[in-house]
């Protein structure tokens, strides 16, 4: 039997847990370090103050794992890394079976496991046939995970720090591993979008054993969760980016929203730091612990670090967005090469946990000024056609698909401006409304074409009888789109796609790549 595709995302049960451009380079600092006052404390993090195993440190042995997770070792395995996907494992990796509701994946332990490189398992029950390692437990295989996860964070004796918001998580995080870098200390920060529950122990699983810094995301979609991820993981740093609509089938409101996200600082122990967005509201009111510190970032004249100014910059394939921020009396200004103005803001929360950490900012400037987009988040292609796209394929809400839509707007375009939307999840009762919103701020935008996957954005636009309004394509599935999508486009076309994670809108991004260069359109009106 061949090796399943394991979407540990989707059906596994909840768990409960007890507790380039030519600027690129250019940083100008605008007021001398000499002439600032700083009297911020710093969370001190150098290589000479944690006590870390040498570099060549297995990550995992099998005694380790037994250990971790109370079980019994059957059949000894050599030293390796923690896999829980099948579709992913690699050559000197546990697969550890976890066991869900749908599936059980002790009934892909086969040979072709083996021939992938997989070195042993981790399981409830021993496999006939397997004979790599073994590392039996008792009882429930998510709860093994779990305590392996907490197994983790225990021995890691670096710092933790753990970014949420209804947006940005993913991008924060990747600037803040790179503003942290000058420190000195190994950072580690965890592999794309793991955010949830398998997530965030698999991030702890994974963090190096000679990194001195552990940077993570956490997600939510329920009340209670982000408690116990924080619990998990023990963050020493917390941020919350923002509050947006976003998870409303299960939070209701923009209210509920902020309780979920709250909890990122409701545990915080003294000496904690709580890094917060100035600017919205929501995030601003959320209490923090006594003996924790709170330290602000926005455009807020009230931050610690200050979004001063933002702009789009260059043309062409060389764009980019030039960041003025300050901390006290000093000020730096550099070009992070991303599309998004949005992401200007993500420049400065990372900026406020590496200051708060002891780097300078004028140093935090020539880090970031190095960032390369996350894929699938405001990331920049020329295809092999000339059809330039903005890939935010990953996921949506309205927040985000509209800072995708001001994005396309304002790039430079000698041919049509597009937006290829797929539907948004999780938004309750009034889901329908906001993907009008949406489809209006396109409309108000003047985007030439709309192309829309999804049986809401079809119900938003048969009620805004739209397609009396505008150019639009449409099919209820992702696949039936993508035909009449390239049928619509030219060489010098922008294109935004964006859409929930479960319209697989990267599909249309793949079959863009694809095309062959080509001189004339046919898009010539709506289609439904």
């Amino acid at each position: 039997m061949a090796a399943f595709p394991f979407p540990y995302t989707f059906f596994l049960t909840k768990p409960s847990i007890s507790k380039s451009l030519t600027t690129r380079h250019h940083v100008k600092l605008l007021v001398s370090p000499t002439t600032r006052k700083n009297t911020s404390k710093t969370c001190s993090c150098s290589a000479q103050n944690t006590r870390r195993a040498p570099s060549n440190s297995p990550l995992w042995t099998v005694t380790d794992i037994a250990q971790a997770v109370g079980g019994k070792i059957v059949k000894w395995g050599p030293p390796g890394t923690i896999s829980i996907d099948t579709r992913t494992i690699e050559p000197g990796q546990w697969f550890f079976a976890i066991t869900g509701e749908n599936v059980d994946a002790h009934d892909f332990i086969t040979l072709d496991l083996s021939k992938s490189g997989c070195v042993g398992v981790i399981g409830n029950r021993v496999c006939e046939n397997w004979e790599m390692g073994f590392v039996q437990v008792d009882g429930d295989t998510v709860s093994s995970l779990l305590k392996m996860a907490a197994f983790a964070r225990n021995r890691f004796v670096g710092k933790v720090i753990a970014v949420t918001g209804s947006v940005g998580k993913t991008s924060t995080k990747a600037m803040i591993a790179l503003a942290l870098e000058s420190l000195g200390s190994k950072v580690y920060h965890s592999y794309e979008h793991w955010n949830n529950t398998f997530g965030v122990s698999l991030s702890l699983i994974t963090i190096p054993r000679d990194a001195g810094i552990a940077v993570l995301e956490m997600g939510m979609n329920r009340k209670g969760q982000l408690l116990e991820l924080t619990r998990l993981g023990r963050p020493d740093i917390r941020v919350i980016l923002k509050v947006a609509t976003a998870h409303l089938e299960n939070l209701v409101s923009l209210e509920g929203v902020a309780m979920a996200k709250g909890e990122m600082f409701q545990e915080a122990k003294p000496g904690d730091i709580c890094v917060a967005n100035a600017d919205d509201p929501f995030v601003k009111s959320i209490p923090v612990p006594q003996g924790a510190r709170r330290v602000l970032f926005g455009r807020s004249l009230e931050s610690d670090v200050r979004l001063v100014a933002a702009e789009r910059v260059g043309s062409g394939g060389s764009v980019g967005v030039r960041v003025v921020l300050q901390k006290n009396m000093e000020m730096v200004e550099f070009v992070i090469p991303t599309l998004g103005l949005h992401m200007a803001v993500n420049a400065c929360a990372a900026a406020a946990v590496a200051t708060s950490m002891g780097v300078p900012l004028s140093q935090v400037g020539r880090s970031l000024s190095r960032y390369i987009p996350v894929s699938m988040r405001s990331e920049f292609v020329v295809a092999k056609s000339g059809i330039k796209i903005v890939n935010d394929a990953f996921n949506a809400n309205p927040v985000s698909t509209k800072a995708g839509i001001d994005t396309l707007k304002n790039i430079d375009c000698d041919g049509k401006r597009v937006a290829i939307l797929g539907d948004m999840f999780e938004l309750g009762t009034h889901e329908i409304e906001y993907h009008e919103e949406v489809l209006n701020y396109c409309h108000d935008a003047c985007i030439d074409v709309v192309a829309i996957a999804g049986q809401r954005f079809h119900l938003a636009a048969d009620n805004m009888n739209l397609m009396k309004k505008m150019k639009v394509v449409h099919a209820v599935e992702t696949e039936n789109l993508i035909p009449k999508i390239l049928n619509c486009l030219n060489m010098n076309d922008v294109v935004l796609v964006k859409g929930g994670c479960q319209m697989q809108m990267v599909k249309v991004v793949d079959a863009i790549k694809a095309m062959p260069r080509f001189t004339q359109s046919s898009c010539s009106g709506s289609e439904n």
